[in-house]
């Protein structure tokens, strides 16, 4: 019998299976990164600024190449470092916005690229990304993937702890803002053009993943008092990717760390298939 060929899903699983494996630094091997896809310039890591004419001319290459990377906002968090080294574990090209070369480079190698300006979301994805995953503040972000036309899928991570808004902004923490509702507003729109997954998770505490997860859709405290580990709210926001929804519709669930004893092996496709988009 033939074997059906596998999809994003498929090889995230399988290079993640096994539970986390972000407890040690993987070094600088230089099989991390999109397989078959060389490096070029200066290792991978390099700033995004206003295109020079050679730097545009690089963009109309990058525009004829089959988009694998994921455009990462908000990397200067703790959520967005654990994102980015979730995506690098997976093998996935990371192109990270708000943090510099240098930054990039002592954190993660050659892995990265890097986009220090927060308004240069255009040319970012141009660099061969064909999704985003958004942890920081929305921006100009929807209105770039609306305007660029060629991701794949807009990944919000928005927070079921706590407020939102003003309030929930200055003293919430990273939580409260991601619990900014005009975030979530703002990504529905993409919708038309990419399919949107909002996943919220319950309140962030650091420590080491690998424990049970709960999904819920029935928002409004049904995670809320609940936490999830760092490491675990990250590889569930980048296995959002190998799960999208059906072109314009958004998926939404909140999630949080479940009863039980961890290192068990996760049954990713059910947790995911008893989810609704609309």
């Amino acid at each position: 019998m033939t074997n059906a060929k596998k999809g994003l899903f498929d090889d995230m699983l399988d290079v993640m299976e096994g539970g986390p494996k972000l407890r040690k630094w993987y070094g600088q091997d230089s099989s991390v990164g999109a397989p078959g896809e060389e490096r070029v310039g200066d290792g991978g890591v390099s700033a995004v600024a206003e295109p020079t004419p050679d730097e545009d001319e690089e963009l109309r290459a990058w525009d004829k190449k089959p988009r694998k990377g994921t455009l990462v906002t908000g990397a200067d968090t703790a959520l967005g470092e654990a994102i980015i080294m979730q995506l690098i574990v997976a093998k996935q090209p990371v192109v990270a916005l708000g943090i510099s070369a240098d930054v990039a480079a002592a954190r993660y190698g050659p892995y990265v690229t890097a986009v220090e300006d927060p308004g240069d979301v255009a040319n970012a994805i141009r660099r061969g990304c064909r999704a985003v995953i958004c942890c920081g503040d929305a921006g100009s972000i929807p209105n770039a993937v609306v305007s660029d036309g060629k991701v794949k899928h807009a990944v919000l991570v928005g927070s079921a702890a706590g407020n939102g808004g003003l309030l929930g902004g200055i003293f919430g923490g990273d939580d409260g803002k991601r619990a900014d509702p005009s975030r979530e507003a703002a990504f529905r729109g993409c919708a038309t053009v990419a399919p949107v997954t909002i996943v919220r998770p319950a309140k962030i505490k650091s420590g080491m993943g690998g424990k049970p997860l709960v999904f819920a859709q029935n928002t409004g405290g049904s995670v809320g008092s609940n936490e999830v580990s760092l490491e675990d709210a990250a590889e569930v926001c980048v296995r959002c990717l190998g799960a999208p929804p059906k072109p314009g519709t958004v998926l939404e669930f909140d999630f949080a760390n479940g009863p039980g004893a961890g290192g068990q092996k996760r049954d990713w496709r059910g947790l995911f298939n008893g989810l609704s988009a609309n």
